[in-house]
């Protein structure tokens, strides 16, 4: 019975995050109350603020949550045991398929970080800072294990480093914020191509 609970909880809990990342994205931090967010999802408020203690800890559950889910799916990608290319592939597929999932999160995290307050905004300062270095240092690791392994050629792995995160995160910036309606995950072989070829004709 606690099992079932415990469970109902857990979906009802996401539930209201997904609505307030719906609904943070639309109109933006400030102009979003609990009022809305319980409307959104179906509760009365004060059911709210038994999950939630007030809008800011709800939006920084989700910034943490979603973070937390690219990670480890980044993770299972550099921890496959598969040879270093199916890895790489895999790596770049797992990055761009988390935001076709979660567009949403894309969205907030780059309207909001000028626009909350300072306490939020030293808060999600230092968790940005920190996942940010966190994702170079995850892909600087990984691009070294490719030199070493031979299959990427000897270049210094910082500037390897900064051309595969850059990519990433052009691709996924021009397809969110474009609106466009393919989705990222297809995009993921031009991504390795780029990566691994540049734009010389060959």
């Amino acid at each position: 019975m606690s099992d079932n609970k415990d469970t109902g909880k857990q979906k009802r809990r996401n539930e209201i995050v997904d609505a307030a990342m719906e609904l943070f994205a639309e109109k933006g931090f400030h102009e979003v109350t609990m009022d809305m967010i319980a409307e959104r999802v179906g509760l009365s408020k004060g059911t709210l603020y038994l999950y939630f203690k007030n809008k800011e800890a709800l939006f920084f559950s989700i910034i943490r949550d979603k973070t937390d889910i690219l990670f480890n799916t980044l993770t299972q990608a550099v921890n496959s045991e598969q040879e270093y290319k199916y890895k790489l592939e895999k790596f770049i597929t797992n990055y761009l398929s988390f935001f076709d999932d979660y567009r949403y999160y894309f969205k907030i995290i780059h309207s909001e970080k000028s626009r909350i307050g300072w306490e939020s905004k030293n808060k999600f300062r230092n968790h940005a800072f920190e996942s940010y270095r966190r994702f170079e240092n995850m892909i600087l690791e990984f691009v070294k294990e490719g030199i070493d392994c031979g299959y990427l050629r000897n270049i210094e792995p910082e500037v390897a480093m900064k051309a595969l995160r850059g990519i990433l995160s052009s691709f996924t910036l021009n397809v969110i914020i474009s609106s466009e309606d393919d989705n990222l995950k297809s995009k993921a072989p031009e991504v390795l191509d780029v990566f691994l070829n540049g734009a010389i004709k060959r």
